[in-house]
């Protein structure tokens, strides 16, 4: 964009990519009759005919920065990564996401697949593999920036859980200046980003590198220390100003069917813990993945890559309905594993030490007209499957034990918690809540989302 000398932007149509960056930062946003002018591009804008933005009350953001879940500056970043500016642009970055290096990694990048450029121009910006870049180019160059801590409040929050909500939760509160400390059931920080993403997917290296952040900014962490177990929810109640749990959802979620307690039968979360902490696995040579998501592609990866002759992952999904990452799928098919869509396990079949298989059932649909989840089957259509060891990979269920001397505190069918979604806040006041263990198993940024909204929450509620 021109400056031009009037309150009309002038724009250089060959170069524009339709962000209204130019019209959301100038000045004469603040002019209301300006955005009838349908001559102008501001008028433009708000009559539809261009961006995505009629009938607002004011412009949009660029897609890309609307559909991060953490309001990345995009365009900043990547303007600053064009000048060669690469510290600069991961300052940018940081501002908002404290772990660029691991969500460059691993995030399902929503930003990408709202960027303009791949309608208008050739394909989107690679903003993803941009993150991991500054991120990767900062080591050996300097040592990562400890965010700066507001005066003291006088104030202390305990978060319960030290994976990517409850470290993003933790830095919010110590830039406003209130005193935390996490309470980590492992002898290490990250949560699902340690033992529920694979090495080869995230290496450890990266991980620790900026998880190290957590405790240079001045938050204490408890380790090995179990809700529950060694601290109950109201004996931080007593001791803390707010609590926040962020403690996700640990446990596999189980198929219902006959011998699924037979010998040989993990879930997901299960067998990538134990491949994470690198204990033996004896899987032999034929595995079954029970399931068509993110997990199941890793799992199903993690399988092969250990020594796994055979892996199948059959889901009752058809290909395009498949809830993994395309990219993911394809490279689950690169390295191996065999993929069969649109079947429903109906029954383990157990051998007298050892699982033997899987039988499974034709399904017809897997979703009602509304689009919501209502599985149809064939039962007179089965198939069986021999296997040596068979990982169920359908879903994640909370661990809430630890809730139940929680009075007054309200949970959704599921047993997940219910919390405001603007301010994380749950049913009983002081008691916040964010990530898995309120929206069900979901992607890393999204808990980092519920982190920071919470730590804005918190300091309302102590402010």
């Amino acid at each position: 964009m021109v400056e031009g000398r009037t309150h009309k932007p002038v724009v250089t149509r060959g170069i524009c990519e339709v962000c209204n960056v130019c019209v959301h930062g100038c000045p004469a946003e603040a002019i209301p009759e300006f955005r009838r002018e349908m001559e102008s591009l501001r008028g433009a804008v708000y009559g539809g005919k261009k961006g995505r933005v009629a009938g607002k009350e004011k412009a949009g953001l660029p897609p890309c920065q609307e559909a991060c879940p953490v309001d990345l500056k995009t365009s900043e970043y990547v303007h600053l990564i064009s000048e060669g500016k690469f510290l600069e642009a991961l300052d940018v970055i940081r501002e908002e996401l404290p772990f660029p290096g691991v969500i460059g990694r691993i995030c399902h990048h929503p930003c990408q697949y709202s960027c303009v450029r791949q309608e208008a121009v050739d394909e989107a910006v690679s903003l993803c593999d941009l993150k991991r870049f500054v991120a990767d180019y900062e080591v050996g160059r300097r040592e990562t920036p400890v965010p700066a801590v507001g005066e003291d409040k006088g104030k202390k929050v305990a978060i319960v859980g030290g994976g990517p909500s409850g470290m993003a939760c933790g830095l919010e509160l110590r830039k406003a200046g209130y005193g935390v400390t996490i309470f980590e059931a492992g002898d290490r920080l990250g949560g699902m980003l340690c033992w529920g993403v694979p090495a080869f997917r995230l290496p450890r290296d990266v991980l620790e590198r900026e998880v190290r952040l957590v405790e240079r900014a001045g938050i204490e962490v408890r380790y090995d220390t179990r809700l529950g177990r060694d601290v109950s929810i109201n004996d931080l109640r007593e001791r803390f100003d707010a609590v926040y749990v962020g403690c996700g959802a640990e446990h596999g979620a189980k198929l219902g069917i006959e011998n699924e307690d037979a010998a040989g039968v993990l879930t997901g979360v299960e067998f990538l813990k134990i491949a994470n902490e690198g204990r033996q696995i004896e899987m032999g040579e034929k595995v079954v993945v029970v399931g068509g998501g993110n997990v199941a592609v890793d799992t199903a990866l993690t399988a092969k890559r250990l020594g796994a002759r055979e892996v199948r992952m059959i889901c009752l999904e058809k290909p395009k309905e498949m809830p993994a990452n395309q990219e993911e799928i394809e490279q689950a098919r690169e390295e191996g594993v065999k993929i069969s869509n649109g079947w429903g396990p109906k029954r383990i079949i157990a051998g007298k030490k050892q699982v033997a298989g899987v039988e499974f059932k034709r399904c017809k649909t897997v979703f009602d007209a509304e689009g919501r989840f209502s599985p149809v089957y064939n039962e007179k259509i089965t198939k069986a499957f021999a296997a040596d060891t068979v990982i169920t990979a359908i879903g994640q269920a909370p661990a809430i034990e630890f809730l139940k001397d929680v009075e007054g505190l309200d949970l959704n069918a599921g047993g997940w918690i219910k919390a405001d979604p603007e301010t994380m806040e749950t049913s009983v006041p002081g008691i916040f809540a964010g990530g898995d263990i309120v929206t069900g198993p979901g992607m890393a940024i999204n808990a980092i989302a519920d982190g920071k909204r919470a730590a804005q929450g918190i300091a309302r509620y102590l402010g």
